[in-house]
């Protein structure tokens, strides 16, 4: 009975509970294929990325926009003036008024999140809050020569003229300001009037809409040459 009972358990196989692994060979198919995988998917990845930022720029864009008109609205049409590098909190000598950025607050909910941009070519350190985006001030210099607020009814063609974008240069501002404009220079276009960005640069017009412009397009954007 006994020799039986050892007989029967040689029967069992000395490998049955050793579980299946990978070879040497194997493991490198696996970590080569995954690799490939990643490589064909990155591109596809910050394709979505950069799409996604471009829609943001605009979605901001839109929204100051609404925020300007509002405060047109309220202001005998005059949208707030830019006085040159204001910090948040101060207040310019010559407007008696804070950033144009700041003045905007009230009309966003206090959302200051719309003026952030992670495209924007700003001096600011990365990860340090600043103004992404410039206001449209052009005509008012053109028109006065010095700093004031431009007057929506003195447009002739508000879906013509720019009335903001997303800032694109470098050297063009100092750090921590807030009161970004255009009166000297473009800061969406170089000399040859094309995008300082790789591709389209987002601008805002004067009735609120937004286009991404490659070029700055005379036959469709003026800044102050119909006043």
């Amino acid at each position: 009975m006994g020799g039986g009972g050892l007989e029967g358990a040689n029967h069992l196989s000395p490998t049955s509970d050793l579980k299946p692994s990978f070879t040497l060979v194997e493991l490198l198919v696996v970590i080569a294929i995954l690799g490939l995988l990643s490589v064909l998917a990155f591109p596809s990845l910050r394709q979505a990325f950069v799409m996604g930022e471009r829609g943001r720029d605009i979605s901001n864009l839109r929204q100051i926009g609404t925020a300007l008109l509002s405060y047109a609205a309220e202001n005998n049409n005059q949208f707030p003036a830019a006085a040159g590098r204001l910090t948040w909190g101060q207040t310019s000598p010559v407007t008696g008024d804070g950033p144009w950025a700041e003045q905007l607050l009230p009309y966003l909910s206090g959302n200051t999140n719309v003026f952030l941009s992670r495209r924007a070519i700003v001096p600011d350190s990365p990860g340090t809050p600043s103004l992404g985006y410039f206001l449209g001030a052009r005509p008012a210099m053109a028109a006065d020569r010095k700093f004031g607020p431009v007057n929506l009814a003195r447009m002739q063609a508000p879906s013509h003229t720019v009335l903001g974008g997303l800032c694109a240069a470098h050297g063009m501002f100092q750090k921590n300001d807030w009161d970004k404009d255009d009166y000297t220079q473009s800061p969406a276009f170089d000399s040859q009037r094309r995008s300082r960005l790789p591709g389209p640069v987002p601008i805002l017009f004067a009735d609120g809409h937004v286009r991404e412009c490659p070029t700055f397009d005379t036959n469709s954007m003026t800044t102050y040459r119909d006043w």
